[in-house]
């Protein structure tokens, strides 16, 4: 089993939006709940519009609820009894691995020269001072301060291996975002992946040509199709 994400965001729509997000969110636990998977929200990754779970199971097994979901109903909240039409997403993300950035000399090229400025004779007569260059990346650190070639090498790597951590971040971070936005596209109303029909009790995957019961889909019990 593999850890990944689901991430559940309330779209248009308001509070009833957020109140939406909260159903899948539920949805999606029962599914969880009926495989026998583990399931928990993602410490620090939610607030009123954003819910994150942890799932470890088969992300394959959810990718199919990605998607626009869109809901047209008399929300609770509202007292005149009017329609709303209201949105939410889901994501289904691999889960961000930290992965260790290695830093191998062989793809280094070191250049040392005489610093200048302050620092007496020592540091502006001897080639301390130190020029790396990150081939892969063309990542370029200058170290002049320290008083031995020894301790610059040493600094400019490990601001080396910084930047190079932070990059990698970013990349991840990036990959992510791309792959959010392959799922979900927008969350605008007229984007209609799902739809869940109150009046009729089906919910509808139009891009599958599938048609879930309202209660069984509520249930999480996903595997229970029928007919459009």
């Amino acid at each position: 089993m593999s850890q990944f994400l689901i991430e559940l965001r309330a779209g248009e729509g308001g509070r009833d939006a957020m109140l939406f997000c909260e159903e899948l969110r539920r949805v999606v636990l029962a599914f969880a709940r009926h495989r026998g998977e583990y399931t928990q929200a993602q410490p620090g990754a939610g607030n009123s519009r954003t819910l994150t779970l942890r799932i470890e199971g088969d992300r394959g097994d959810y990718e199919f609820l990605a998607g626009v979901h869109r809901v047209q109903r008399v929300p609770r909240t509202d007292k005149n009894g009017r329609r709303h039409t209201s949105t939410a997403t889901i994501a289904v993300l691999q889960q961000g691995q930290s992965v260790p950035v290695q830093l191998r000399d062989d793809d280094l090229d070191v250049f040392t020269y005489v610093g200048t400025g302050k620092g007496g004779q020592h540091r502006n007569k001897t080639a301390t001072a130190v020029r790396v260059v990150h081939r892969p990346t063309g990542i370029v650190v200058v170290v002049e301060h320290g008083r031995s070639q020894w301790q610059n090498l040493k600094a400019a790597k490990g601001e080396l291996l910084g930047r190079l951590t932070e990059r990698a971040h970013r990349q991840r971070v990036e990959e992510v975002g791309a792959d959010r936005n392959r799922q979900i596209a927008s969350g605008e109303r007229p984007l209609k992946q799902f739809t869940h029909n109150e009046q009729r009790a089906t919910v509808t995957a139009h891009e599958l040509g599938v048609t879930w019961r309202w209660t069984d889909f509520y249930r999480g019990q996903l595997d229970r199709l029928d007919a459009a």
